[in-house]
């Protein structure tokens, strides 16, 4: 198993490598040097499932290039494992940020014509030495700021910069102990289903079963950073639970664990209504799925650091609320 992680690891290093040389017009050429014919590829709204290289570079990469390049990727995370839910798989996970000059439109927005951060976390399932399956998420809604426009008003949390781990040794290039990849995944899952019988709420006895007292965690854009169990409360777990009704758990697409950091991502992880109104948003009595990303680090035998991504627009868009298309027309203005 040893082995084939780190063969899975160098693959998604090259693919890196490929795209992240290209040009615009080379972005598909690139993209398909190291993934399959018919790659599955799911990004977040307004991106959603493409299939196949053209596709992604047309909708996605290109674009990208265009707007920011050349970029420079900025690893925080990496980290490889076998999907630890019903489905079989191996799995890479990077998570970092993506930093170019803003200087073209993207998706309809005008550049800050500064230098910007796209925080990414890209999850890559391998097979038959090609990469299969990916997820990216992009933090659009931290994009935009940068910009300054604001979808939301002022959020919760604090609008920072993302951080990588406090401890400064979140790329497992090398191999890891299996049992500390178990002793990871196991803490996850019980944290987890615990969350989900408890309705997605956290009480103070959730956290200091699962958590260390000085837990970071480190939300999307329009929600932003929290940190230890007050700052935790008062940052995102009130507005979120008193603003949603959880409907119900839908399960994981993986979860995968590999040292002391490991995670997950649901498409749609969870069900949500917005009875209360949602981070300043209209209170609506529609279902919206949430497509989520957590990532965790483990000190010890508890949790102390987790980064989300949660595809905000997607949800707000099931609500019939077009963020992003408001935001076009506001910067026409």
């Amino acid at each position: 198993m040893a082995d084939s992680l780190q063969a899975a690891k160098r693959l998604v290093i090259d693919h890196y490598r490929a795209v992240d040389a290209a040009g615009p017009d080379g972005a598909a050429a690139a993209f398909a040097r190291h993934t399959a014919q018919d790659i599955l590829w799911r990004g977040i709204h307004p991106f959603n499932e493409r299939t196949g290289a053209d596709a992604v570079a047309a909708t996605f990469l290109a674009p990208l290039k265009r707007a920011m390049g050349p970029l420079q990727r900025r690893p925080d995370i990496f980290f490889a494992g076998e999907n630890r839910t019903e489905a079989s798989g191996l799995w890479v996970v990077q998570m970092g940020h993506l930093m170019g000059l803003w200087d073209g439109d993207f998706l309809g927005l005008p550049p800050s014509r500064r230098i910007a951060f796209l925080r990414y976390v890209d999850f890559h399932r391998i097979e038959g030495g090609r990469i299969a399956e990916t997820a990216c998420f992009t933090d659009l809604v931290s994009l935009m700021h940068q910009t300054g426009l604001r979808p939301f008003p002022p959020q919760t949390g604090a609008p920072v910069l993302t951080p990588g781990p406090r401890t400064h040794d979140g790329l497992l290039h090398d191999p890891q102990d299996p049992a500390e990849g178990r002793k990871t995944m196991e803490l996850i899952a019980g944290m987890i289903d615990e969350l989900v019988a408890l309705g997605a709420r956290s009480p103070i006895d959730h956290l200091e079963r699962w958590w260390v007292p000085d837990m970071c965690w480190f939300g999307p854009g329009g929600i932003g950073a929290s940190a230890f169990f007050k700052g935790y409360h008062r940052g995102h777990t009130e507005p979120f639970e008193s603003g949603l009704e959880f409907i119900r758990h839908n399960g994981h697409v993986t979860r995968l664990a590999e040292g002391c950091f490991g995670g997950f991502f649901g498409w749609p992880s969870m069900t949500m209504r917005a009875t209360g109104g949602f981070m300043g948003m209209p209170a609506s009595d529609r279902p919206g799925d949430m497509r989520i990303v957590d990532l965790y680090r483990r000190d010890g035998d508890r949790l102390a650091e987790n980064w989300i991504f949660i595809d905000l627009l997607h949800f707000f868009a099931m609500q019939g609320l077009d963020v992003l298309g408001r935001l076009r027309e506001v910067s026409r203005t």
